[in-house]
């Protein structure tokens, strides 16, 4: 299975990116990873929850996705899992013979609600708001912790 992360930013700090690349580069070990990012819209600074540049940053996304994609949007109202529930539904996945998942990560003010009901399912990293930029790094870590847990591999313990 090849995993995609599609998040909408712009650019990391130096830290932020080597993080991604490194539990990126872990988790190849296990499966292809294809990291997109996709350009943040312009926002209105006085308008909380810009629709127009969420639906905008949704067609953007659109874009890279394949018609028949495998959706999973990152949303704090979907399911929250544990790791090794995480790595109960990879296996689930690889057995039903699914080639490809797409992980959508938003922007400042989260992914478009059109988006998000097209996924499908949505994946909760619990309540909390982290920035988006750190989201990529805490959901290449989850993967890479669920492919050791399903390669019997000891870093989960």
């Amino acid at each position: 299975m090849k995993f995609h992360i599609l998040a909408v930013g712009r650019g990391m700090p130096a830290p932020v990116r080597d993080l991604v690349l490194d539990y990126k580069n872990r988790l190849e070990r296990f499966a292809p990873v294809a990291l997109h990012e996709v350009a943040e819209a312009k926002r209105n600074p006085a308008q909380k929850g810009d629709p127009q540049a969420m639906a905008m940053e949704a067609e953007r996304i659109r874009r890279l996705l394949p018609k028949a994609a495998l959706m999973v949007p990152l949303d704090s109202q979907g399911r929250t899992l544990t790791s090794l529930e995480l790595a109960q539904t990879l296996r689930h996945l690889q057995e039903d013979a699914v080639r490809e998942i797409f992980f959508l990560i938003g922007g400042p003010d989260g992914l478009d609600p059109d988006l998000l009901t097209q996924g499908s399912w949505r994946l909760s990293f619990g309540p909390m708001t982290f920035p988006h930029m750190l989201m990529r790094v805490l959901l290449l870590e989850q993967l890479f912790r669920a492919m050791t847990i399903l390669q019997g591999v000891p870093y989960h313990r």
